[in-house]
């Protein structure tokens, strides 16, 4: 689900990005203990992602009560400062998770059904060549059933990468072609659908969608540093340096308006595991809406097999099935897998990206993801 405009970008990407102070890199295990053996697996298979080209890699574990972060390569490539675990990303479409789980609360508290339709929300907003509100229900936005077209592939979106887009906008341009299919009958992945619910949040709520995250993730999670920009490319702290191609370090040069909900946040790999952790656990959705999230189907996303849900998805692996949701944004990268109990996990972001189709880089990442969940 590479998912946010990794892309053709336009020339207006040049120039260069803000800058923010390193990090102290964190420190593992020691090489004697069990943990510290899975870390020396876990190290060699982020070392061969850097060999292959990626700038920098972060690789985070759990086992149980240990946790433990990998790094390997650079965060800044003008600098040289090492990869470190602490450093913020851009999770892109990880963002989905999160939008879909404030949705599936409102239904729990039956401020809105899943059963409702787009039109009785947003009326007339879906509603051109074809496209009608009122045939797609909220359950197959999340479902991303709705046969709508994905915005972010329109070269208006990148060809001026600083523009605010505001959310009716980016529906317009989706809203310009005719549906794919019935609402439904089908599967395709379309950050529209996610907007189109970030949207609905605010209708029921009276809200913004960030104030509702805060609300309600990211400080009962005590989520310190996970943020929800809307417009403005910089970050709130020391960040990882993203890169993309000839382009180089297009870090601050995107604005965020183009993701929003379905794929606006910025966080950390603790973080991020910190959520789905609660999530998959069952802290943050009664059983009802637990069950509404992991009723999957089998989808091949532009080549990730995979069964997706309600914003998030089930993953196999030699040891066993993972949830998660993965997201790109151009120059990150960011690859969630948590075990149904909560015990296992691995979280594994790089900041490039070049190698979306790179078959040797996506053998390897393949490994280092089995390595990071199973070993």
């Amino acid at each position: 689900m590479a998912r946010m405009m990794v892309r053709v970008l336009s020339t207006a990407l040049a120039g260069a990005a803000l800058t923010a102070a390193a990090v102290p890199a964190a420190n593992a295990a020691g090489p004697g203990s069990r943990g510290g053996r899975l870390d020396a697996k876990v190290q060699e298979r982020a070392d061969k992602l850097v060999a292959d080209g990626a700038p920098g890699v972060i690789v985070m574990t759990r086992r149980g009560g240990r946790v433990s972060h990998v790094t390997s390569g650079v965060s800044d490539k003008a600098t040289g400062a090492p990869m470190d675990a602490r450093l913020l990303v851009r999770v892109a479409s990880v963002t989905k998770t999160f939008t879909s789980t404030v949705v599936l609360q409102l239904a729990a508290e039956h401020r809105l059904s899943l059963d409702d339709t787009v039109d009785e929300w947003l009326p007339g907003l879906v509603e051109a060549n074809g496209n009608d509100g009122s045939k797609i229900t909220i359950r197959q936005l999340l479902a991303q059933t709705s046969g709508l077209n994905d915005y972010t592939p329109d070269p208006r979106v990148m060809t001026d990468p600083s523009r605010t887009w505001t959310p009716a906008e980016l529906i317009a341009i989706a809203t310009e072609k005719p549906p794919l299919y019935k609402p439904g009958t089908s599967w395709n992945y379309s950050n529209t659908n996610y907007i189109l619910a970030g949207m609905i949040i605010e209708k029921a709520t009276g809200h913004e969608v960030g104030e509702e995250f805060q609300r309600r993730i990211f400080t009962p999670l005590g989520l310190r540093h996970t943020y929800y920009p809307t417009t403005d490319p910089a970050f709130p702290g020391p960040y990882v340096h993203g890169y993309y191609a000839d382009y180089g370090d297009v870090s601050t040069l995107i604005s965020p308006s183009s993701a929003r909900t379905s794929g606006g946040i910025v966080s950390t790999v603790d973080d991020v595991a910190r959520f789905h952790r609660a999530l998959f656990t069952g802290r943050l959705l009664p059983a009802k809406q637990m069950r509404e999230m992991r009723t999957v189907r089998p989808v091949n996303d532009d080549g990730v097999v995979e069964d997706y849900g309600l914003g998030a998805a089930r993953i196999r692996f030699s040891c066993g099935h993972a949830w998660g949701h993965d997201g790109g944004f151009p120059g990150y990268r960011t690859w969630t897998y948590t075990s149904r109990d909560g015990n296992r996990q691995a979280i594994i972001t790089y900041n490039e990206s070049r190698y979306e189709h790179d078959e040797t880089f996506r053998a390897d990442l393949a490994k280092a993801a089995d390595t990071a969940f199973c070993a």
